[in-house]
């Protein structure tokens, strides 16, 4: 069971390596083969500590197992190369299923790459003298722990797919991704204690619970050998053992459950439709706010930027800077309209019935805006008048009045025309699966809307930053109703122009080409040969490579520039609530301190952009690309 799976998970994966696809697969291999090589090094360094190798490879594992349990819940639902649906009329028990599919789990990029990381267990044990005896059982610690991720991460997918079947599960995943995302952006806050435990090491107690975790247990079992302490190398092995077992069976058990369960219906509590939808738009309106209401995913994502806005805006007490508390409500603003970027993608092919009715884009289209206004405006305002009164920075009132209403109405106009402009096809609400990761974000669009909606505010900044106190609430209500109202009428009008080529691209996933004529045959001279393309059908050409690994690389680095080393130290200067810790700026002359925050914002922003953009083209090109003209073969 388990070879025939294998070598069908090996069949899909030989065909599927052509184009984009197989440029993705090639550069996060680099990508995961270079985290890799960092803790290889890292377990091959001399350290002034003799525990500092142990305890920073477990920090190292810690961090890499956390990816492979938490991975699924920020970018979909796992590797679904294989689905258990496809096998659910066949005569297989399911721990059988369970065992056929655990064996083709092991089968791909990450498990490879993930095996030559934990492979610093071997690197660690022969740098540090401890004998052959230690390397043996660091090599079967590597697998042993290899076995532990592959099957802990499916076991975590399949318990969030089940979780994520009612309100509360889809508000807890959305509680644990925005977490996650979350201390990610926030990460500069642990540098200064980072660097103290560099030099002087860790406390006895962090040291402690990095070895007590399952994925230390193998460098517990690694330095036990060392010392010749066979009954802590046996349990520490056993521990990881049973630990993959327990995964396995409960994998087994939930995979029954899928396949045997309807899927989430998401439906809540029976609400009235609300006397006050009189007219198209507020009908509309209506219609999205019991859509936000019983949606799982689009609850998911409100709860997630919620959670996200919260945990970002506190973190940084960690080192006791307040700075971003008074604009918590306008990160959540940012983010709400970051996860309603693909309103028309969500919804699929029901734009069928919008087609129908003459004139219905312009209402569907104010609809939207109006009801995207009632669900985030009431939460942004109360966030931000709750952390105003709690941190008691009044002083920052005439920006809070300007950028806040600015924010609300670029995100109401912006979140609508990127909707009709780039939608992500996504499956229809009906017939999508119980497991709401499935359902993958698409994180250029997710970008594309933060910047436009952030860039809404720059009138109303401007106009606090060198106006009268008056002039910015002024002119964050005027910009943010007139951005509305014209972003969404090119939404109407766009709409209504290309509704059926905008249907098709729900419908098929890819994006209608222009017919162009054939070009004319020359009979006098003779045609070229035809170029090799064995390296592109292979998705080895260089170019795209090159293409896509700037792109990951810039939209991973350009917040360190933008965020951290730009907009942080920037606030602080502007609120007077300074702490230097890493900011490069801060450590300057006061003559220096803004030329380089401007200039390492104007760094991340390029970084930003042109990552953005050539990632924007980049899959543009690729959907023109995968269809033929003019239905030629």
């Amino acid at each position: 069971m388990a070879v025939l799976l294998i070598q069908m998970k090996l069949a899909v994966l030989r065909h599927s390596m052509t184009g984009r696809r197989a440029a993705q697969m090639v550069t996060g291999a680099l990508t995961g083969l270079a985290l890799a090589g960092g803790l290889i090094v890292l377990a091959g360094r001399d350290y002034p500590l003799a525990s500092l190798p142990f305890d920073l490879l477990g920090v190292g594992f810690a961090l890499w197992t956390a990816g492979w349990l938490l991975g699924p819940a920020l970018f979909g639902g796992g590797d679904e190369t294989l689905r258990p649906e496809h096998f659910s009329l066949l005569s297989f028990t399911p721990r059988r299923l369970a065992a056929g599919l655990a064996g083709a789990a092991f089968v791909g990029v990450a498990p490879l790459v993930t095996f030559v990381a934990f492979s610093a267990l071997v690197v660690v044990a022969v740098k540090a003298g401890l004998g052959g005896a230690a390397t043996a059982v660091g090599v079967l610690a590597v697998v042993l722990q290899l076995v532990v991720c592959v099957l802990a991460s499916r076991l975590v997918t399949a318990v969030l797919g089940q979780v994520m079947r009612s309100k509360a599960g889809a508000a807890l995943a959305a509680l644990v991704s925005a977490a996650i995302l979350a201390g990610l952006h926030s990460s500069w806050v642990l540098s200064p204690l980072v660097q103290t435990a560099l030099r002087t090491g860790f406390p006895d107690p962090f040291s402690a619970w990095v070895v007590a975790l399952p994925s230390g247990w193998g460098l517990v079992a690694v330095r036990a050998a060392g010392q010749g302490q066979w009954p802590t190398v046996a349990a520490a092995l056993a521990g990881l053992a049973a630990l993959g077992v327990v995964c396995w069976y409960g994998w087994a058990a939930l995979l029954k459950r899928r396949l045997t369960t309807r899927r989430a219906s998401g439906r809540p509590v029976r609400v009235a439709s609300g006397g006050w939808a009189t007219g198209p738009v507020t009908a509309v309106a209506a219609r999205e706010l019991r859509t936000w209401s019983r949606d799982l995913l689009r609850f998911h994502y409100l709860v997630f930027a919620l959670c996200y806005a919260l945990a970002f805006c506190l973190l940084p007490l960690v080192i006791d800077a307040p700075i971003f508390l008074p604009w918590t409500g306008a990160v959540f603003a940012l983010w709400v309209a970051a996860i309603s970027a693909n309103l028309y993608g969500e919804d699929g092919t029901e734009l069928w019935g919008k087609m129908m009715v003459p004139g219905a884009a312009r209402y569907d289209v104010r609809g939207r805006q109006l009801a995207w206004l009632l669900v985030t405006a009431p939460p942004t305002l109360v966030l931000t008048a709750a952390m105003v009164v709690f941190t008691g920075e009044l002083g920052l009132w005439p920006w809070l009045a300007a950028l806040v209403p600015a924010l609300l109405g670029g995100g109401a106009g912006v979140t609508v025309l990127v909707s009709v402009l780039r939608p992500v096809p996504m499956t229809d609400p009906h017939r999508r699966g119980g497991n709401l990761l499935e359902n993958g974000t698409d994180f250029a669009q997710v970008l594309l809307v933060l910047i436009l909606t952030a860039a809404t505010a720059a009138p109303a900044y401007f106009a606090v930053r060198l106006g009268p106190v008056w002039a910015g609430p002024v002119m964050g209500l005027v910009g943010g109703a007139t951005l509305a109202w014209l972003l969404g009428r090119l939404a109407a009008t766009r709409l209504e122009s290309s509704a059926p080529e905008l249907l098709l691209h729900l419908r098929t996933g890819v994006s209608p080409k222009r017919r162009r004529p054939a070009p004319a045959l020359d009979l006098g001279r003779p045609h070229p040969p035809k170029p090799d393309l064995r390296l592109d059908k292979l998705g080895l050409d260089l170019a795209p490579m090159g293409r896509r690994a700037y792109v990951i690389a810039s939209l991973t680095l350009c917040w360190v520039p933008l965020v951290a080393q730009g907009i942080v130290p920037a606030l602080m200067l502007t609120t007077g609530q300074v702490t230097r810790s890493w900011f490069l700026a801060l450590h300057l002359p006061q003559h220096l301190q803004w030329p380089t925050i401007i200039a390492m914002i104007a760094l991340g922003l390029v970084l930003l952009t042109t990552g953005l953009g050539i990632g924007l083209y980049y899959l543009a090109t690729s959907r023109r690309d995968s269809i033929e003209p003019d239905g030629g073969p």
